[in-house]
């Protein structure tokens, strides 16, 4: 933490990078925000681990999905296949977030539509940054995967990137929630509503019933 403190101050820069957490006995897929001046503003854990990270990851609660108000813009972040939540999505927007962002290790070309879909839904603008790894990133697997390590060379892409900054309208240039609003006058709350809850949530709740 003291190093990613050290790159925002030096660069001056609002550093937002994926980090994995651990506390107690279980690890989180979370994101860690800083300010320039190496700040630490706070984290983000991802709420649903995808498909196999379940066998590594916890779930995280709505204890830490904040929204920072910063001199730039209210800044926020949902994690790779969140994104695909419209609920947390639209929790994202109550908020405010101005600055929408999206780090992803899904290097398909459906990722740049979903992203697009997101910049003009919330009137955001989308920062996504696309994970990029070669196989020499990553160490040997174990001998049950022999097989599988000679199919791919050293310099083989196993992760392709597609990072990609998205304006509100889907392009490079646009005005935000300009005839479209998602929790303004287009969400409906007579007939549509969404509940969030923020408190930090126990594994264990001891009750007494007298």
């Amino acid at each position: 933490m003291d190093r990613l403190a050290s790159i925002a101050e030096n660069y001056k820069v609002y550093l937002v990078t994926g980090v994995i957490e651990r506390e107690g006995y279980t690890l989180y897929c979370s994101v860690v925000f800083f300010d320039p001046q190496g700040c630490y503003l706070g984290k983000r854990r991802k709420l649903m681990p995808t498909t196999a990270e379940r066998l590594v990851w916890g779930f995280g609660d709505g204890s830490t999905t904040p929204v920072f108000d910063t001199p730039i813009g209210k800044l926020g972040a949902v994690i790779c296949w969140e994104n695909k939540m419209p609920l947390l999505r639209t929790a994202m927007y109550a908020k405010g977030i101005e600055i929408y962002c999206a780090p992803n290790s899904d290097d398909r070309e459906v990722w740049q539509p979903t992203v697009r879909h997101i910049a003009i839904e919330g009137g955001v603008f989308v920062l996504s940054a696309g994970q990029f790894c070669l196989r020499k990133d990553y160490p040997p697997p174990p001998e049950l995967l022999t097989e599988w390590e000679d199919e791919l060379q050293p310099d083989s892409v196993v992760a392709a990137g597609g990072s990609v900054i998205v304006a509100p309208s889907g392009e490079d240039v646009a005005r935000a929630k300009f005839s479209f609003d998602a929790v303004g006058h287009y969400s409906r709350p007579d007939i549509l509503s969404l509940i969030v809850n923020e408190r930090a949530m126990k594994p264990v709740t001891f009750t007494s019933h007298k």
